[in-house]
């Protein structure tokens, strides 16, 4: 159908055009083909196969119907591809259908990578001496990868089923294509100073083109060089990157990843609770134990302490007695002296001398002790034990002195 344009040009349509194309593409030239190339994203859906053959600057999507009857290839496998072009009208798609797979050996990519390795290898990249040990508790989790992706969705999913603490960071990065490498480098050595427990680096399964960022010298070597314990977790079970080699440890899968970092939280807490009750026990049957002994012991020092205090009360009241019996005998030897002291004091009394018929005499108001102190005429008095008199002095006699 022709229709006519704005600018009166002549256009064709979809319909058409690809009629044209399929035209072509059945032509006789584009049937029986043998095609060299390398196999990637080799899958199976249903009883069919379909994978892409690449070389260094092209590529072609494949389809093998019935494939579980021929050879499957690898990816990274160099094979002959015999069959025909066949162009999908309705979805605008061109394939090549197979109806035989010849290997020939290795791919290219293959090939390169394994030299890498080889050079890795021997420089040391991969030695175990130098993998660090993972953390058994790591708090803070890194995880390079595309936020886009299956990948960390499994990764936090694993984690968090075992561990709802645990920190986990995502570094969005680029994963595949052109550049993924020295992104994933670069992010690298600028995480690798922040201090993370561990660092994942991770990716889905794919063809060996897609997991070639993992493949990269500048990758490994920034791998190798990192301060923090690397897990590298790239494709499935069976691939095995640089990456991998290069890392302190490979997770088979990122699931794996997320279990090998992932401490179990709730059965720490369950054994903390267990060895909690034991110690509790254990406290228990000590603080009864200690008690029982502390008990025995009070009971045996409460017998000394009596013991002690009966003997030391006895010989306290020896000394008592023995101090009071001295005590009396100071006293009554005391009270002898003064009685002696006493008569002898009650002797030399002026009265008893009196009493004796001693007179005591005073001229004047003061008492006289010599005859020579008295004249003539001087009015005395004598005063006795049952008296006094006075008198007038009519002769006065003194002794001669010698």
């Amino acid at each position: 159908m022709e229709v006519m344009s704005d600018n009166k040009m002549t256009a064709v349509s979809v319909s058409e055009v690809s009629a044209l194309i399929k035209a072509c593409v059945d032509a006789p030239i584009f049937k029986g083909l043998e095609v060299f190339g390398e196999v990637s994203g080799f899958k199976y859906s249903g009883p069919h196969a379909y994978f892409t053959l690449k070389d260094k600057y092209a590529q072609i999507q494949c389809v093998c119907f019935g494939a579980a009857k021929l050879y499957n290839p690898k990816d990274g496998e160099s094979v002959i591809l015999r069959g025909s072009l066949d162009y999908y009208v309705k979805g605008g798609k061109l394939s090549f259908q197979v109806s035989s797979i010849q290997p020939v050996g290795k791919g290219l990519l293959f090939l390169e990578f394994e030299r890498l390795k080889a050079k890795l290898l021997e420089e040391g990249i991969f030695d175990e001496a130098h993998k660090k040990p993972i953390p058994e508790i790591c708090n803070n989790v890194l995880v390079l990868t595309s936020k886009t992706g299956a990948v960390i969705r499994d990764i936090v999913t694993t984690v968090r089923r075992k561990n709802p603490v645990i920190n986990i960071v995502v570094k969005d990065v680029r994963v595949q294509g052109d550049g993924a490498a020295k992104e994933i480098a670069a992010s690298l050595r600028r995480v690798d100073k922040l201090g993370y427990d561990v660092i994942v680096i991770a990716r889905g399964g794919g063809s060996l083109e897609d997991l070639a960022p993992f493949y990269d010298e500048e990758l490994v070597r920034a791998v190798y060089a990192a301060s923090t314990p690397i897990v590298s977790a790239v494709g499935h079970e069976t691939d095995f990157s640089l990456c991998d080699f290069a890392a302190d440890k490979r997770a088979p899968t990122p699931t794996a990843a997320g279990e090998l970092i992932a401490f179990d939280y709730y059965a720490m807490i369950n054994d903390l609770k267990v060895h909690m009750d034991r110690l509790s026990r254990a406290a228990t049957r000590n603080y009864e134990r200690q008690t029982a002994r502390t008990r025995i012991a009070a009971s045996n020092l409460q017998r000394l302490a009596s013991s002690f205090y009966v003997k030391r009360t006895n010989r306290v009241d020896r000394l008592m007695h023995d101090m009071m019996n001295a005590v009396t005998k100071k006293a009554d030897s005391l009270e002898n002296r003064l009685l002696r002291a006493s008569d002898s004091l009650d002797k030399l009394s002026p009265l008893k001398i009196l009493m004796r018929g001693y007179f005591k005499v005073d001229a004047a108001g003061k008492t006289l002790s010599r005859v020579a102190d008295v004249k003539v005429g001087d009015s005395i008095r004598a005063t006795g034990s049952d008296g006094s008199l006075k008198a007038t002095v009519t002769e006065v006699s003194v002794n001669d002195k010698k």
